[in-house]
């Protein structure tokens, strides 16, 4: 991680320097899902890139929204979205190009609990009873991977983090493939989605839009069994690059 430093003029004319970390990133969560039986073609090799065409793209509320909440243009989305999809081998093609394989659409917006309370009173007793139901529940629930979750024996640990982010506000992405070939003789034939995203708390989709989607990219036309965190850790490790390397000799050559 790179460090800069900030020097303060100290007493006896001594600067003190104080190293300041690189802001941390949000954790991200990744949902991905294969829709078709041959998931080993829907990923790009170094010599095979994949090609889709950008088709819709819009900005959508999941549950209650929020006043004043920012969001990124959908121009935004997409450019970003596209440098995404490239790191992976997913090249965007235009009117006499390559024949797209791929019809790529997204949306993105927050995504927050729509609940309401309901009052019930006893006839009989007269005690009054206060409930919530929540109407987005099992849309919330997909978007952190709760659903799958659910199907599987988890550590309480894991179970309990899942469930706490199915309880936060949300920021998300969503993305997917369909088969271009089979849109074009207006069939939808899903290949692939992906669900991103973090808790909107200090955080807002327009700064956070970028590593979000590098976050995700990796997992594009793959199955993840479970919910997938990638944290600032992570994100380092895919992030280094080796260079050619040097003998350095153990002393000084002479001037």
């Amino acid at each position: 991680m790179r460090t800069s430093r900030v020097c303060v003029a100290g007493p006896v004319a001594t600067l003190v320097c104080a190293a300041t970390k690189k802001p941390v990133g949000p954790d991200v969560l990744v949902v991905s899902d294969v829709l078709v039986e041959a998931p080993a073609s829907l990923r790009p090799t170094p010599d095979t890139p994949i090609y889709y065409v950008l088709i819709g793209g819009m900005e959508r509320t999941l549950g209650d929204s929020i006043a004043g909440e920012k969001m990124p243009k959908r121009e935004e989305v997409a450019r970003k979205l596209m440098t995404a999809l490239a790191t992976q081998g997913f090249q965007r093609t235009q009117v006499g190009g390559p024949i797209p394989t791929l019809a790529i659409v997204f949306t993105y917006g927050s995504a927050n609990d729509s609940a309401m309370e309901v009052s019930d009173t006893d006839p009989d007793s007269g005690e009054t009873t206060t409930s919530t139901i929540t109407f987005n529940q099992r849309e919330i629930a997909r978007l952190v991977g709760a659903d799958k979750a659910s199907r599987q024996m988890l550590m309480s640990s894991e179970a309990e983090r899942i469930n706490d982010a199915a309880r936060d506000d949300r920021l998300y992405v969503f993305i997917a493939a369909l088969d271009a070939v089979a849109l074009a003789k207006k069939e939808k034939k899903p290949l692939w989605r992906t669900r991103i995203s973090i808790e909107s708390r200090r955080r807002t989709l327009p700064e956070s839009l970028a590593v979000v989607l590098a976050s995700a990219a990796p997992h594009f036309g793959t199955q993840t069994d479970l919910t997938v965190f990638v944290e600032d850790g992570d994100r380092r490790r895919t992030d280094v690059q080796v260079g050619t390397p040097v003998v350095i000799p153990s002393t000084p050559p002479a001037p």
